[in-house]
């Protein structure tokens, strides 16, 4: 009996870390592209407001097909989803090496949004729903959205040398060829039910989107991703740009920056939520509230610091903050929603979300290009993220009702 359990546990620890190099497949595309475009926008020409374009791009691909993607795993199971995703994402990539123009970079960008990185984020929610045992999903899904921190360290240091080694094209060559064999790896994932049990009686496979937008919950994690996603894109998009602009620092060094923010989002995330699950059940919202408030701080504190060290110390703990608060807020979803639901409506909020990183880096672009500083930038994100983190206080109860049908 023992062996047996030990052998589930290890074959659920495995699962879960193919699960977390995708996810960090996703990230490392998502952050590098920022980095690229320093490079990029020199050798084609863009100016602030055509990088902001090509950024934004790829957010409002994502935010239309991230609804969908969640309804297509419930459907289809979240095996063919994600395995359809993360092969999606290493073609764009080498198709987006193939670029000559800002429209032909920017249609790229908004495909790689809409087909590929849309699927992943819900279907991994769906498996870990159907898989992981209730007591360890809320951890299950931090881990997941720590990735960010793992692929924000690994990602600088792989993508900066090849840019300035074998140029942006043959890096995104390289890029989305090892991309691609992890997402054929995920075809030895076990199928996801499609059902999930109560009981003795099934709960409901799919939601419709009327059932969705009638739940006032749905609305308020909606308004909470949007400006905290605005405020975090916001500033991984356009920090390579600021550290080289603003702060003069080249790209092999932008590249050592950005990989020691990312190695405390790792710890955040992973060491935040063991603590936060561990201790501080049922105060996710307080979590989320302090973190909005001392992040926002150190997010403007990133601009208004002379010293460099300062600065960067200030972006080491902003960075910390931003994926407690974010991954806490998107644990959320598995606590006051049921399992079956779970994938459909953490696709909604996570569409919210998304939809912030279209326009905070349009928004920051055409701020930098008027204005001619980045201060107006750190002002905006600092208060999106602020807002973001007292948005949660509108959640009254903890879905009683709801929780007595797990």
């Amino acid at each position: 009996m023992t062996t047996e359990k030990e052998g589930r546990a290890n074959q659920s620890f495995f699962l879960l870390l193919l699960l977390f190099i995708g996810y960090t497949c996703v990230y490392v595309d998502k952050y590098t592209i920022g980095i690229s475009l320093v490079t990029i926008s020199k050798d084609l020409g863009f100016d602030p407001s055509e990088k902001g374009i090509i950024l934004g791009a790829f957010f409002l691909g994502y935010t239309i097909m991230q609804i969908p993607m969640g309804y297509l795993s419930n459907k289809f199971g979240s095996k063919i989803v994600l395995v359809f995703s993360l092969v999606g994402v290493g073609l764009f990539l080498m198709i987006f090496g193939f670029g000559f123009s800002l429209l032909f970079l920017v249609i790229i960008r908004f495909l790689t949004g809409a087909l590929a990185h849309a699927g992943y984020p819900p279907s991994v929610s769906g498996f870990i729903a159907t898989n992981v045992p209730a007591e360890k999903k809320g951890f299950a899904q931090t881990i997941m959205i720590s990735s960010s921190g793992f692929a924000m360290f690994i990602g600088p240091l792989l993508v900066a040398p090849l840019l300035t080694t074998v140029g942006w094209r043959n890096t995104y060559y390289i890029m989305g060829g090892i991309v691609i064999l992890i997402g054929l790896s995920l075809l030895i994932l076990p199928k996801q039910t499609k059902t999930a049990k109560s009981g003795t009686k099934e709960t409901k496979q799919s939601l419709s989107f009327l059932q969705i937008l009638k739940d006032p919950v749905i609305w308020v994690l909606v308004i909470a991703a949007f400006l905290m996603n605005a405020s975090v894109y916001g500033l991984t998009s356009w920090l390579a740009s600021y550290l080289s602009e603003a702060r003069g620092l080249p790209i092999d060094q932008v590249g050592y920056v950005s990989s020691l923010t990312g190695v405390f989002i790792l710890l955040a995330g992973v060491l935040g939520g063991y603590l936060i699950g561990r201790f501080f059940r049922g105060k996710e919202k307080h979590i989320i509230v302090l973190s909005g408030l001392v992040g926002a701080l150190c997010i403007y504190g990133v601009f208004m610091m002379q010293s460099l060290l300062t600065s960067i110390i200030m972006l080491c703990i902003a960075n910390m903050l931003c994926i407690i608060a974010f991954s806490t807020l998107m644990s959320l979803p598995h606590q006051l929603f049921r399992p079956d639901e779970v994938a459909t409506k953490y696709a909604t909020v996570n569409a919210g979300g998304v939809f912030g990183g279209f326009f905070a880096p349009m928004i920051i672009g055409a701020l930098v290009q008027k204005t001619g500083s980045y201060q107006s930038a750190f002002l905006f994100l600092a208060g999106t993220f602020l807002f973001g983190g007292l948005a949660v206080l509108m959640i009254r109860g903890k879905r009683k009702k709801q929780k007595q049908l797990v």
